[in-house]
């Protein structure tokens, strides 16, 4: 063996990378439930007009407003695909201007997550399968990038 040889550590893998798939995934998410929910405004079966018949009928006076069931239902779900659209672009420009944020193994990355495994624990029992697949991608992917980030200094 060499004298002057010296084990040097490998290079940690990126942490980086895997970060911003989830941050893509809350994208995609996002971006496909609203094409999904304006496709499905546009091609409604007579079964579905008929549940947005009914859900038209039951309405309620909320904080002086008065809104109907399926008010309710379309307003939190464009909310909410806005929101996790925004929760990725936010993750991806948090990364781009600051990759340690991810390169050690911070709140930030387990924030991520955090809110991605409880998304897929919601997902799973009420949603269908598109949520599902994209919700357990990103989960492994923030998990894979805190696994790969070096320990907090």
């Amino acid at each position: 063996m060499n004298p002057t040889y010296t084990s040097r550590p490998l290079p940690r893998a990126d942490s980086v990378r895997p970060f911003t798939v989830g941050a893509y995934g809350f994208v995609l998410l996002g971006v496909g439930h609203l094409a999904l929910s304006a496709v499905s405004a546009l091609t409604k079966t007579p079964r579905q007009r008929e549940t947005d018949t009914a859900m038209r009928e039951p309405a309620f006076t909320l904080l002086g407003l008065e809104r109907t069931v399926l008010d309710l239902f379309n307003g939190f779900s464009i909310a909410m695909a806005l929101f996790i659209i925004a929760s990725g672009l936010l993750l991806l420009t948090a990364i781009h201007h600051s990759p340690a944020l991810v390169q050690h193994r911070t709140a930030f990355g387990r924030v991520a997550l955090t809110v991605s495994l409880a998304a897929l624990a919601i997902s799973v029992p009420l949603l269908p399968p598109p949520p599902i697949v994209i919700l357990t991608i990103t989960s492994c992917a923030f998990a894979l990038s805190l696994r790969r980030a070096a320990p907090a200094a």
